[in-house]
This record gives C-alpha cells, structure tokens and sequence, in this order.
C-alpha cells in the first residue's frame, strides 16, 4: 500500500465518523423542532458535501496535483469540524436553555403551591377551597414534573423526545388544574367580600 493510499484509507474513515457525528446532530435538533438548530446545520451539511467532493478530486489526482489536492482535502475537512463542533455545541445550548426554562416554571408553580399552603393553613377547612386531596395532587404532580425534567437531562435522540413529550403533558395538566383552583379560590373570595 503506497502512503497515498494509506492517507486516503485514514481520511475516508474520519470522514465517514465525522458524518456520523454530523447526523447524530441533525437527528437531534430534528427531534428538537428548533428551526435555529436545523439552521446552522445547513451549513455543516454544506462543508461535509466540500470534504466529499474534495475527497472525489484527490481520488482523481495524479501525482504532480497530489499535495494541492491534499491542501484542499485538509481545509474542507478542518472547515468542517470546526462547523461540526460549533453546531454541536449549539444543540447542547439549546438543550440546556430549554431545560433551565422548565427549571423556572417548575419554580414557579413550586412557590405558588407553597403559598397556597400557607393560605390554606390560614384559612379553616370549611371556607378552604383547596383541599388536601388537591394540594396532594399538585404536590405529586410537582415531583413528578421535577423527575421527568432530570429524566430529560439525560436522554439524547428520540428518547429526549419522548422525555419532554412526558414532562410537557405533565405540566400541561399541573397548569390546568392549577388554574382551576385559581378561578375556584377567585370566586370564593369575591363572594365572601363585604358588600
């Protein structure tokens, strides 16, 4: 095997990792539905195409275009990676911007069960709308929320998916019943106002 052949043997095998890497990604921010994550793979898309058609020409070469080519071959290949790195380090962004947002919410809704908490120990049971039943199931429903958002910390591709999927219909359902008690507790004090 002449070194040439051996350069291009180690190069297309790089390549064809780099390419994997480079649809590990696209899956991913697929999964994401985040149109910022399929952008900038536009152009990492565009510069794995740059490297194989680099590649295509050295194959092609003759002896005397050989280290031009190789020149070329380099410069796809570094541009690349460098566009690889930059769009996988913008998915983990994305996935940690979207994680510290539910993070907040969850913080939220967390301190407005423990006010009403407090309300309800205010108040005596039979003027309290917020049962215990109810505030069980809030706080259930909160936990819940919090272990399906460490869930999703971890999952990567279609399980990362299914994980916000699950942590989205939980608090879909927190911030339903949430805003029942709400419009419950807003009735039962407008009434119970002096006139």
């Amino acid at each position: 095997m002449t070194e040439q052949d051996a350069y291009m043997q180690k190069v297309e095998a790089e390549q064809r990792e780099a390419t994997a890497r480079f649809r590990e990604i696209e899956a991913q921010a697929d999964l994401a539905d985040n149109e910022d994550a399929l952008d900038a793979l536009t152009g990492a898309r565009q510069f794995n195409d740059d490297v194989n058609r680099e590649l295509q020409a050295l194959r092609r070469a003759d002896q005397r275009d050989w280290d031009r080519m190789k020149d070329g071959v380099e410069k796809a290949r570094r541009r690349f990676h460098e566009h690889l790195d930059r769009a996988g380090t913008r998915w983990e962004d994305l996935r940690v911007t979207y994680r510290r947002q539910r993070e907040a919410e969850l913080m939220e809704l967390s301190a407005q069960v423990d006010r009403w908490v407090a309300a309800r120990k205010r108040a005596t049971a039979e003027d309290s709308l917020l049962t215990r039943e109810e505030l069980d199931f809030i706080k259930r429903g909160l936990k819940n929320a919090g272990e399906l958002l460490n869930n999703l910390s971890h999952a990567h591709g279609h399980a990362w998916k299914t994980a916000r999927d699950q942590y989205e219909a939980n608090w879909r359902e927190l911030m339903e019943r949430s805003r029942r008690i709400r419009a419950d507790t807003d009735v039962t004090a407008g009434s119970a106002a002096p006139s």
